[in-house]
């Protein structure tokens, strides 16, 4: 992100949660000077919300509130708000669409969705242009390669590297992947658009659903099947017309392409 902003001759300041501060103690006087926020911070991740649903709750609805407040007080123009598709949960149909009731199915889905909420209620009352994207299993370079709660596709990686079997937690299940340079495209998008600003939930997906028993087998043929993990859906797929039409964005990475190609490397 800092780089695709800085290339379009931004300047940019970020906060960096390992190294520096808490979201939920910055000040109005650190958004001064500041135009748009991009709110990426959060206690990610479905199992570690499920461990710790007290502090994920604390970090991830109390930092956002933090930040929208910090942004109303000081005048940034607009809150581009990083969103989940865990807020739909298991639907009775697919592609998974922004008017669709959501369903929430851990702590960590339900802490990003009252963050929409909440980006809504100040787009609203206040009038802080906000928009919210909703990521589909974000992958790509950069990826955290160890700890419990990493990416399956990083640590898939990590085990083939490693000569070990890859952990599929169920397998049957279908989960839409989104690449990080997208993402970081549609995050630019939604600050420049004057289509987007009134609080909007839009989905950024790669629009093609993969299942996780073929993912990992394009990575290893050796693999170990253990049970799925609680509070995950088993399918999602995202319709990205709403993208396709207030951003003019969408997806130019395809998943299994992108893991042929970067094995080789």
């Amino acid at each position: 992100m800092f780089r695709a902003l800085k290339e379009k001759g931004h300047k940019v300041e970020g906060v960096d949660l390992k190294e520096d501060r808490d979201i939920r103690a910055l000040l109005p006087e650190d958004f001064f000077k500041i135009d748009y926020v991009f709110h990426l911070a959060a206690k990610a991740k479905v199992p570690y919300s499920v461990d710790n649903p007290l502090e994920s709750h604390d970090h991830n609805i109390n930092g956002t509130l933090n930040v929208l407040q910090c942004a109303k007080e000081v005048g940034v123009k607009r809150v581009i708000y990083s969103a989940s598709s865990s807020a739909y949960g298991d639907q009775d149909s697919l592609p998974l669409k922004e008017d669709m009731t959501p369903n929430p199915m851990s702590p960590y889905a339900i802490q990003k969705l009252v963050g929409e909420y909440y980006c809504d209620v100040y787009s609203k009352i206040y009038g802080l242009e906000t928009v919210s994207l909703r990521y589909f299993n974000v992958y790509g370079e950069g990826m955290p390669l160890d700890g419990p709660y990493s990416a399956a596709i990083a640590i898939f990686r990590a085990c083939r590297d490693k000569d070990e079997e890859l952990p599929i937690l169920g397998g049957t299940q279908t989960r839409d992947f989104t690449f990080v340079d997208d993402v970081v495209r549609a995050n630019i998008l939604a600050m420049e658009s004057n289509n987007t600003g009134l609080g909007q939930v839009i989905n950024i997906g790669g629009g093609k659903s993969y299942s996780i028993d073929a993912v990992a087998k394009a990575i290893s043929k050796k693999v170990n099947y253990l049970p799925q993990r609680r509070g995950e859906p088993m399918h999602t797929l995202a319709d990205i017309r709403k993208a396709k039409r207030l951003l003019g964005w969408e997806p130019t990475t395809n998943l299994i392409q992108w893991l042929t190609t970067s094995q080789k490397s």
